[in-house]
């Protein structure tokens, strides 16, 4: 009979053997509806499929497109969600102290007037730091339970791709954290709208204007952070930088005829320049007797901005334009930049379908990105001319669950109801490398299998496999020795698990299972306690995660 530790370094040998992404669909034996599912959501559950069966998979779709950002039943589940804060008494050795704190929370952050937050950010103000960095962490653990259990998947599976193509390390410092709910709200809004409106919105966001140092960016000379990221992770890319090649604004491709191909360093030092004075209302000093107003919300400060003439991927911008004037120019430019539809749409592609996408799509996508650049439906018609591309369905299963979706997608097989009391999830996918709205490049998580499919990443994995459903990982409410069917043989419970975790059909060989918990004869109805179903059903649940047809999808 194996130990626990000898079936979880099986476990562990197998994941490294057989789950890595060179597995093709003839080894996944993945249906095609299951493909579909596990490519637009954070993992299948019946509901789903049943779902996609009833309506047909374009209707499916075009369902979760339309489906708002509102979600009273989610709504509903975050209301009732705890987060547990706790410190030790303390003082600040200058303003005061505070006693010790130790109880449940609402998250009551996620949805605070913006205005109210900023006092969280005056150190004059005696307070535990775990005060200020709470808006952030109720982020965090409201990232996970709405990834189980949102109904617009798509809108979510979009959300969190576009928190880390425009991401802020939420836990960089008391600014971030203190305005991160408002940077998740606006990504959120945005995230099967148009592509210029969420560009706007990420560019006023409190949490990005201080995270890339704009807050604070003033004429002579303007901080060139955020101006860099626009053009090099946000909009063009780096593979838009010519620089090397091009000296001067004239040596760029297109440049004379009235629109650059790419940018140079000159490009960035001018769009700096356009977004001097772009600020936060936190009150702060602006000039004798002159105050930023207390809002929480995005402030410009016309005496802080660069009026001059401002030539931007040779588009020549005249002086002393109307307020934010230049600023919302570039953004107009970049958002409708060849350049920009093809980086954007390759990402897209990468993200729901394979870590290298076809040229030929990239084109046919970014053609679409642009023909629709004016739709308020914008990134939905992107999102649905990638599913409906040939290509779609002829990519067999290559993209690797990164240890966020991997948990959430195990979740949401199992059913299980999710309470995080804690922040021990994120402490343990840190374990693997993810940093839920914490990693710190500004780059956002790398988004190619090789970064995941390491030996330490994958040991993790395994770990979140076993043991998401203990008590100790504190992220459900629910056992699995509830869901699980009673009386029912081996067998019968190993196809019961397979057919949520994997799809109906899928998921034969759980002969280690079996064997690591004595069973003989697999068709004999099981005669367990609690515990004993508990532990049996998690390996079983956990075997079948680390298979290819889990961790591909």
């Amino acid at each position: 009979m194996l130990t626990r530790r000898a079936f979880h370094q099986r476990l562990i040998a197998l994941a490294m053997t057989t789950a890595l992404p060179r597995m093709a669909i003839a080894s996944t034996g993945a249906a095609g509806d299951e493909i579909f599912l596990n490519r637009l959501t954070f993992g299948a559950t019946p509901a789903d499929r049943d779902a996609v069966l009833q309506m047909g998979r374009d209707a499916w779709l075009d369902a979760q497109l339309a489906t708002p950002a509102s979600d009273p039943d989610l709504d509903r589940r975050l209301s009732e969600a705890r987060l547990q804060i706790s410190y030790e008494a303390g003082d600040d050795g200058e303003h005061g102290s505070w006693p010790a704190v130790d109880e449940m929370r609402a998250l009551s952050m996620l949805t605070a007037d913006p205005a109210g937050l900023v006092d969280l950010l005056n150190f004059e103000i005696a307070m535990d730091y775990s005060e200020r960095e709470r808006p952030a962490n109720e982020v965090i653990v409201a990232s996970l339970i709405r990834a189980v259990h949102a109904e617009a998947q798509v809108r979510e599976v979009m959300t969190q791709f576009w928190h880390n193509h425009f991401h802020v390390n939420a836990l960089k410092d008391e600014t971030t954290a203190v305005f991160f709910p408002g940077h998740d709200a606006a990504i959120r809004e945005h995230a099967l709208g148009n592509f210029r409106n969420l560009l706007g919105a990420v560019a006023r966001s409190p949490a990005m204007l201080f995270y890339l140092n704009n807050a604070d960016s003033r004429a002579s000379p303007a901080n060139e952070n955020f101006a860099r990221e626009l053009l090099e992770l946000h909009t063009l890319g780096a593979e838009n930088y010519v620089n090397d090649t091009a000296p001067d604004w004239k040596d760029v491709p297109g440049a004379s005829e009235g629109l650059a191909s790419g940018y140079i360093d000159q490009d960035v030092y001018e769009v700096a320049r356009a977004f001097t004075g772009w600020s936060v209302g936190d009150g702060r000093w602006i000039s004798d007797g002159v105050e930023a107003p207390r809002s929480g919300l995005f402030h410009y400060i016309e005496a802080w901005h660069d009026p001059y003439q401002k030539r931007i991927l040779g588009i020549e911008f005249p002086p002393n334009q109307g307020p934010m004037a230049d600023a919302e120019q570039v953004m107009d430019i970049l958002a409708t930049h060849p350049g920009t539809a093809r980086f954007v749409s390759r990402k897209i592609i990468r993200r729901l379908l394979t870590d290298d996408p076809d040229p030929a799509m990239t084109d046919r996508i970014a053609q679409v990105f642009l023909d629709a650049a004016d739709a308020p439906d914008q990134i939905a018609q992107v999102v649905r001319a990638v599913v409906n591309d040939p290509a779609f369905d002829a990519t067999p299963p290559g993209k690797f669950r990164r240890p966020f979706e991997f948990l959430a997608g195990i979740y949401r097989a199992t059913g299980v109801h999710m309470t995080i009391p804690n922040l021990d999830f994120e402490w343990a996918l840190g374990q693997a490398g993810w940093k839920q709205h914490s990693y710190g490049p500004p780059t956002g998580h790398p988004d190619r299998a090789d970064r995941w499919s390491s030996a330490s990443t994958m040991a993790r994995m395994v770990d979140f496999a076993l043991y998401a459903h203990d008590d100790w990982f504190n992220c459900t409410a629910t056992r699995l020795a509830d869901i699980a069917p009673k009386g029912a043989s081996y067998d019968v419970l190993a196809r019961f698990w397979a057919d949520r975790v994997l799809g109906p059909g899928m998921g034969d060989g759980l002969d280690d299972v079996a064997e690591n918990f004595g069973i003989g004869d697999r068709a004999v109805p099981l005669d367990l306690d609690d515990e004993d179903m508990q532990g049996l059903s998690s390996s079983i649940v956990a075997f079948l995660a680390i298979s290819p047809a889990f961790m591909l999808r």
